[in-house]
């Protein structure tokens, strides 16, 4: 399937728009670095690496933790009208 679109004048330089099934099916997310290829009048957008960061589970990482909990440390308990 292919999509058409229009260039378009953005700020002081110039944008193409591109649907969300467009980038759906490209695998794309708002954010991701493309780089820009020409060639015989050809433009090519090709997604760079991506950095995926996994966030591990922090209930895993302290399981078996057995230091002072928050309130036994001193810092946690209420000091002004933050405690309903």
């Amino acid at each position: 399937m292919m999509d058409t679109t229009i260039l378009d004048k953005w700020g002081n330089g110039q944008g193409v728009r591109l649907s969300k099934d467009t980038i759906k099916r490209a695998g794309l997310r708002v954010g991701d670095s493309l780089e820009i290829n020409v060639e015989n009048s050809v433009i090519t957008l090709v997604p760079t690496k991506r950095r995926h960061i996994d966030i591990p589970d922090y209930r895993q990482l302290f399981k078996g933790y057995a230091g002072p909990t928050p309130a036994e440390d001193g810092f946690a308990a209420p000091a002004g009208g933050e405690a309903i």
